[in-house]
């Protein structure tokens, strides 16, 4: 027995998943919950959405970060 098979036997198949905020019950193919209207994503093997990777938020702390270590470059660089 190979690992694809035993994965696919121990797969459990879901009908709904529920919501990481809230968990509430939602249909596989909502992308956002009605209850706290927040983004999920796809189902893990419990049965909850994972959260979705937010990419702005990563975005602004590396552009917060670039701009402290400017502001500190020039601040101990000037003449």
């Amino acid at each position: 027995m190979d690992k694809n098979d035993y994965e696919h036997k121990t797969r459990k198949i879901f009908i709904t998943k529920k919501c990481p905020e809230c968990l509430t019950h939602l249909p596989l193919e909502t992308e956002i919950c009605t209850s706290c209207k927040k983004k999920v994503g796809e189902v893990d093997k419990n049965g909850i959405a994972k959260r979705p990777t937010d990419w702005m938020a990563y975005i602004i702390c590396f552009g917060s970060l670039l701009v402290l270590c400017l502001y500190l470059w020039w601040l101990f660089t000037k003449d």
